[in-house]
């Protein structure tokens, strides 16, 4: 099985067992571990750690995009879609490059808006940044 199928299948086994937007926002929290755990690997230097991790937030985006429905969703869906695609290429410009920590974070600071849009329409509690402040 491929990336791409792990992806599809674990957002379908999550939506059999939670209502679909909880679903969603699980996929959200699980690209954003990913995404802050690849920071934290290309902080400390650990490259293929980096990498495996963004692997992983990719797939969860994956799920994510297969799961746009552009019938019902239209220029919502498409936008998603964008914003899914653009995520996935500067996660993946950000392995092994000296700055991919802040990189990490401005890709986590605009997952983490999206993840409490949904969040906020699927009634659960938003997710604040873990980082400190100041």
């Amino acid at each position: 099985m491929n990336h791409s199928q792990r992806a599809s299948a674990a957002y379908r086994t999550a939506s059999m067992t939670v209502p679909p937007l909880h679903a969603v926002v699980m996929l959200y929290d699980g690209v954003l571990v990913r995404v802050r755990n690849a920071g934290l690997a290309a902080e400390q230097g650990d490259w293929a750690r980096q990498f495996e991790e963004i692997t992983r937030a990719i797939d969860l985006l994956r799920g994510l995009l297969s799961a746009l429905d552009y019938d019902r969703g239209g220029d919502v869906a498409r936008r998603l879609q964008q914003t899914y695609e653009a995520n996935m290429k500067a996660l993946m410009r950000s392995a092994g490059r000296p700055e991919a920590l802040a990189m990490s974070h401005r890709i986590e600071d605009g997952l983490r808006q999206l993840r409490n849009a949904w969040a906020q329409i699927a009634g659960v509690p938003e997710s604040p940044s873990l980082r400190a402040v100041g």
